[in-house]
């Protein structure tokens, strides 16, 4: 395809972290052009073809993408090969960004988009994902991690999406998602450390004959090996061994609660949760809270005759839990010992 050798003429000249970055944005926007069978036949009709709306998702981001990268063409003898070459990068990042934002606000704003079982949600929300992923080069690192918390080198790691915990818009995604078999990983994208592991969610129905169907579950090991104290030991040398992937965690002072729980005694799992002090910490957004309990003299402001006030900070436990089957299985971890 003309198009495919027209980017890959220019970013081959690119260094192997700049290229890894762009490859995905060049394997997006070709798939779009792919979708349309006639894109050069409407490309000789007419070169500005009438304005369509942005989200047909098909011939308009493929001829917007054409048309930009046949002008970069036209003026490259009059630039430095340099110069042309931070051009279409920085053009590219801009699109980029372009579908981003546009892919934000379908989501978020779009009436038509509000049902998140229906394709065309989950087809926008998986676009969403992809042209937000960090470069390779730094997801390396986060399948890196995911591969010593599992001890499997050669295990297949599926990204899934980027994301802010707290589901501000206003705040940068900060941990993102990764899938293996039927656990999910999440990756803190400043360490690339994992800071929770745990099945993913299954999904079920109803037949027409009543009966309920069930996806593929994942299956524990619960051959009675271990003791509560004795799946204490395999807590805290999984912990030791797997600094590289979660991050070194020192226990001394942190207190222990354990605990065990099962629908019978053939299937018990055990609970190790180090809780440190509880604290005071900074919200990184403030809100405002209106209450009656709230002293008048504490007041910020008044809303409908009730005082309010501006919570700026919050109570925080820091802890670290680690859960195991019987039989020596690790079914989930969660690490919230950072503020």
């Amino acid at each position: 395809m003309k198009l495919r050798n027209i980017i890959l003429s220019f970013f081959l000249q690119e260094s192997k972290k700049e290229f890894k970055h762009i490859s995905m944005l060049e394997k997006q926007i070709l798939a779009r052009v792919k979708e349309e069978k006639e894109l050069e036949v409407e490309l000789d009709k007419s070169f500005l073809p009438q304005p369509r709306p942005f989200w047909s998702f098909r011939l308009p981001l493929a001829l917007a993408t054409t048309i930009l990268l046949i002008v970069f063409v036209g003026f490259l003898s009059s630039k430095t090969p340099v110069s042309a070459k931070g051009s279409i990068i920085d053009a590219l990042i801009s699109l980029r960004n372009a579908l981003q934002e546009q892919l934000t606000d379908l989501l978020t704003n779009d009436p038509t988009y509000r049902d998140k079982d229906s394709q065309k949600y989950k087809q926008a929300q998986q676009e969403w994902c992809s042209v937000s992923a960090r470069p390779a080069e730094e997801q390396e690192k986060a399948v890196t991690s995911v591969r010593e918390f599992l001890d499997r080198p050669d295990a297949s790691i599926n990204y899934e999406c980027i994301r802010n915990p707290n589901e501000n818009p206003d705040e940068q995604p900060r941990v993102e998602s990764y899938t293996v078999d039927f656990d999910r990983f999440i990756v803190d994208t400043k360490t690339n450390l994992i800071v929770e592991m745990s099945p993913k969610e299954g999904t079920w129905g109803t037949n027409k004959d009543g009966s309920r169907w069930f996806s593929p579950q994942k299956e524990y090991d619960y051959t009675p090996r271990y003791s509560l104290a004795e799946a204490e030991v395999l807590a805290r040398e999984f912990i030791q061994n797997h600094e590289k992937a979660i991050g070194k965690i020192d226990l001394k002072n942190l207190n222990l609660e354990t605990g065990s729980k099962g629908e019978s005694e053939k299937n018990i799992n055990y609970f190790f949760t180090w809780r440190g002090e509880t604290k005071r910490r900074k919200l990184d957004h403030p809100y405002t809270t209106c209450r009656a309990d709230i002293k008048k003299e504490d007041a910020d402001s008044f809303e409908n005759g009730l005082p309010c006030i501006t919570v700026k900070d919050e109570n925080f436990t820091p802890q670290l839990t680690i859960t195991f089957t019987q039989g020596g299985q690790l079914v989930n971890f969660i690490n919230e010992l950072g503020e």
